[in-house]
Order: structure tokens, then C-alpha cells, then sequence
């Protein structure tokens, strides 16, 4: 999903170190424009002292109670995984119970790309909010800093409101962590209690934007980690979706409703709500540098002074800074560089757009639809299908966590040739699903798509971050998320449209002209990181 907010010494190199997304140890104060500058009218030179406590190191700032955020971020990453997998298992249950047509049943992954790109809308704004607080105040709060939060958490509600607003960015991903949290049991609630087709696409539009908050706020913080482990991370997802189907097709196959699986869920739900409170509740040295880096945002400016004049801030602690004899003033902070117009100027990005709305298409028509296709073309037990699902899922976590351990010793070249190798593989098994009726080398054909697919985005946001240069990375992950869900809308639709008419042996057709596209793209990416001219692009 596209991520919204910086965390500190991002490196996104297909696992590669040393490619930081911003400079910014603490914060990118370019991305958030609005931060308020402090400008005293008798000294248009000197700049506001920073309180002594507020000098952490800034390399721990990322680092405190790692562990326990990693193990917290896998399980968040499972648990969306949870919700993601099950969907091929439980679609023939859909068709039935509800009487649709491929075609409806389609906009079920239309829903879940409306929900994705709704955050992604919204993410950042949102998250900007939620980050906001008041730095001359010595004191933490989980509300964001607007004037009717700040009066009904103190008790003299008519008190001056304090001046200038910063951002934090272990408060914004608290919160937003938070709120995901509660967004998505709502997806288990409406599942469960579903009494039309409706409901349940609202439901998944519903855990798309909870999915989204929850990536957006995580998967900088993961790669900013010494290890960097993005690989793991989205191999837990996989997980997720591994454990889902085996647990759903054993209930379904005992006879239970598939709304007992998700009302089921709701005890997932409740350990990741108390495993966010516990981890990522931000420390009171996270809450200094957030500070010191906003202090230091509001530093003199020349000028011509504004009209508006704020308060004296009264120090609130001896630790304080003394700047009660200065009289404040609003200037906004230089609007940063337009980078997504940059990153949507270079050819290479646009390539990469392509190949990845093909892959997002090929990896959810294939995940979505094949136990409907072995339903129906291969005559499978409707009591044991489910789990070809889970064997996808299984490959694509394997895959995708040994991606994440092995590719830093891996150059360029390499990785490219090996990303290569794996969509002529996959070509190979759509073929043999296409042409062979066996039920094991189906479920065996179908785990190693999985095993060859897991690898593939992951590598192409590496070698996308190489070609391109590194002011445009962040957007440019954001820009390829959103094409990578735009294209696991379309192809799944396309698909399910096409079904209505043929039957589902177009799941087939689809899925190997989708690797042929994806591979011959691949050839006409570089083999080696094109040399970077100064200049603009």
C-alpha cells in the first residue's frame, strides 16, 4: 500500500542497505509543510534553545522495544493475511448462499481495490492529523493538538490555546495503529452476521482501509530497523493466508457455517488491539526527539512579520525553554518539491506501473479463482479444495521469507535474472494446470506458482528503487502499490465478466497470457542500474 509518512534512515533496496528514502533522521519536515515557524520580533537572527533532557540519540529513537514492535507488526501482517486468504476458500460458498454470477462475485476484489485506494486518498492527511501536538507543552497526549481536544483534556477550558504545532511521528503511527485496530474487527462482525452479498462487499472494503492504515504505518518503521526484514514481514502475510484456508475448509468441511470462521477471528483481532497498546506506545524519549525536531523546525526566519502574533508560552517546567519574553509568529514552512510529478516524468516508472498492475492482476486472478476453477473444471472435493489455496499461500510465505534473508548478498544482476527465472516457472505450471487433469499435479502446480510469484513484487521494488533516483523512492512505492491494486481489480473483474459467458476455463487463459506479458516486459528492463546523470530526470 502506499506509505504516507517518512520513519527514520528508510532504506528500501530490495532488502539492500544504505539507499535511505529521506535524510531526515527524525522526520521529514518537507513532507509536512504546514509545521509552524516561531519568529521574535526583536531577534530575526537567533534561534529557540532546545531543552538539555531533549538530546537523545537519534539513532535509538527507531530502536526502542524492537523486538516486541517487530513480533507485533509480523502478527499484524498475519492477521491480514487471515482476512486476505480465505477469500478463494469461502467464494463457491458465496456463489451459493447468495445465488451470484461470476460477475458479481468479481466485485469483491473491486471492493477491496476501493478500500485500498480510499486510504491511500486519505492515509496521509490523516495521519498528518493524528501526529499533530503541541511542543511547548512538557507533556504527551494521544489526541492530535486542535484547540477543542487541548481544552477538554485541561481543566481551564477558557486558557489560551499554546503557540505552534509540530508533528510526531511515533504518536501518528501509534494512533494510526490504533484505529486499524478497531477498524477491522468490524470486518469479522460484518462478515459474520452477512445477510446479503452487499454487506459483504462493504465488509471488505471495510478491512482493505484497516489493511491499508496498518501497512502505511508499518512497513517504514520495518525497513528502517538495523536487519530491515521487509522480506519476513510480507512472508508473514503469506502465513496468514496459509492458516486461514486450513482452518475455514476443516469447518466447512464439518458441516460449520463460514460465518463462525470469521466471528471466530474476532479473538485475532483482540490479541493485536493489546499487542500494539503494549509495543508501540510511544516512549518519552521517542516523545523529546519528536519535540527537539519540532524546536527546531521553529527556528528564526527572516522576514516581513505577519500580523497575527501569538501568545508568550508560559514554561511548563524548569526543563522548559525560555521563551516566554518572545512574541511569536506564524510563517509557513517552503512547500517541498513536487516529487510525484518528477517520478511520473521518467520512462522507467511508468514501466515499472505497467509490470506491476499486470503482477497485482495475474497473483489475485490466480489466488482468487483457482479453487473455483479445480471446482469446476477439474471436478475437485468441494471438502478438500480449499486447501490448494493454502498450499499457494504456504510457497509464496516460504518464498517470500528466504527472499527477504538472502537478496542483500545478491547484486543487481542477479536479482534480476532471478525474478526472470521465477515467471518462466510460473508460465510453466499455468501451462501444466491448463493442460494436465490431475489432482496432485494441479495442487502441486499451484503451490509452486506460490513458491515462484512470492519473490516477484518485492524484487521489482528493489530494482525499481536502483533505477530511480533516491528523492523519488517513497512515491514512487506509493505510486506502484496503488497500480499493483488498481490491477488486482480489473484482471479479477475482466475475469469473473468472461466466466459468465465461457465457464471458468478462462482462469487458464488468463493466468499464462498474464506471465507471458509479465516476462516479456522483464526483458526490457536494464540487467545492471542505469548510471545516474545529475540533473533533473
Amino acid at each position: 500500500m502506499p506509505l504516507s509518512h517518512p520513519d527514520p534512515g528508510i532504506a528500501r533496496n530490495g532488502g539492500h542497505p544504505g539507499n535511505s528514502i529521506t535524510s531526515s533522521p527524525v522526520v521529514s519536515l518537507a513532507s509536512f509543510p504546514s509545521t509552524a515557524t516561531y519568529v521574535p520580533a526583536d531577534a530575526p537572527s537567533r534561534q529557540i534553545p532546545l531543552e538539555k533532557d531533549a538530546e537523545v540519540p537519534i539513532h535509538k529513537l527507531g530502536f526502542e522495544h524492537l523486538t516486541r514492535r517487530l513480533i507485533t507488526t509480523y502478527f499484524i501482517y498475519f492477521l491480514c493475511g487471515w482476512g486476505d486468504g480465505v477469500t478463494a476458500t469461502v467464494l463457491p460458498t458465496f456463489v451459493k448462499d447468495f445465488n451470484l454470477s461470476y460477475t458479481t462475485v468479481s466485485l469483491l476484489f473491486v471492493s477491496t481495490t476501493f478500500g485500498c485506494l480510499l486510504a491511500t486518498a486519505l492515509l496521509e492527511r490523516f495521519v498528518k492529523f493524528l501526529g499533530r501536538f503541541y511542543p511547548s507543552l512538557d507533556q504527551r497526549t494521544y489526541l492530535p493538538a486542535v484547540p477543542f481536544f487541548h481544552r477538554v483534556s485541561t481543566k481551564d477550558g477558557s486558557a489560551a490555546l499554546p503557540g505552534g504545532v509540530g508533528f510526531s511521528l511515533s504518536k501518528a503511527r501509534f494512533c494510526s495503529l490504533v484505529f486499524a485496530a478497531l477498524l477491522h474487527p468490524i470486518f469479522f462482525i460484518m462478515m459474520g452476521t452477512a445477510l446479503n452479498y452487499p454487506e459483504v462487499l462493504l465488509a471488505y472494503c471495510i478491512s482493505s482501509v484497516a489493511r491499508s492504515f496498518w501497512t502505511g504505518s508499518t512497513n517504514f518503521y520495518v525497513a528502517s530497523t538495523p536487519k530491515k526484514p521487509l522480506g519476513v514481514l510480507l512472508g508473514w502475510w503469506c502465513m496468514g493466508s496459509f492458516s486461514a484456508p486450513l482452518v475455514c475448509q476443516t469447518l466447512l468441511a464439518k458441516g460449520i457455517p463460514w460465518r463462525h470462521f470469521y466471528l471466530g477471528s474476532l479473538v485475532l483481532s483482540a490479541i493485536a488491539l493489546s499487542m500494539i497498546l503494549f509495543a508501540f506506545r510511544p516512549t518519552r524519549n521517542e516523545f523529546l526527539v519528536d519535540r527537539r525536531a519540532a524546536l527546531e523546525a521553529m527556528q528564526i526566519t527572516s522576514g516581513a512579520p505577519s500580523s497575527e502574533v501569538g501568545r508568550m508560552v508560559e514554561p511548563q517546567s524548569p526543563e522548559q525553554e525560555k521563551i516566554s519574553d518572545l512574541p511569536l509568529t506564524r510563517l509557513d514552512a517552503p512547500t517541498p518539491p513536487n516529487t510525484l510529478q518528477r517520478a511520473l516524468s521518467m520512462p522507467y516508472e511508468w514501466a515499472f506501473i505497467v509490470f506491476v498492475f499486470i503482477y497485482g492482476g495475474s497473483e489475485t486472478v490466480f489466488q482468487g479463482y483457482i479453487v473455483a476453477y479445480l471446482l469446476a473444471q477439474r471436478h475437485f472435493n468441494a471438502d478438500t479444495v480449499g486447501y490448494v489455496s493454502s498450499g499457494f499461500w504456504l510457497g509464496m510465505g516460504v518464498a517470500r521469507i528466504l527472499w527477504g534473508y538472502y537478496c542483500t548478498g545478491l547484486t543487481f544482476t542477479q536479482r534480476k535474472y532471478i525474478i526472470h527465472t521465477c515467471m518462466c516457472i510460473a508460465f510453466s505450471m499455468t501451462m501444466l494446470l491448463w493442460f494436465v487433469d490431475s489432482t496432485i499435479e494441479n495442487a502441486l502446480s499451484s503451490a509452486v506458482v506460490g513458491l515462484v510469484f512470492g519473490p516477484i513484487f518485492a524484487g521489482t521494488l528493489g530494482l525499481c528503487n536502483d533505477v530511480l533516483p533516491k528523492d523519488v523512492h517513497m512515491v514512487s512505492m506509493a505510486i506502484l502499490s496503488a497500480a499493483s491494486s488498481v490491477g488486482s481489480a480489473i484482471f479479477p473483474f475482466m475475469t469473473g465478466l468472461i466466466s459468465n459467458k465461457d465457464g471458468m476455463k478462462v482462469f487458464a487463459y488468463v493466468t499464462v497470457s498474464q506471465t507471458v506479458a509479465m516476462f516479456s516486459l522483464w526483458v526490457l528492463f536494464p540487467s545492471s542500474p542505469p548510471v545516474r546523470v545529475s540533473g533533473p530526470a
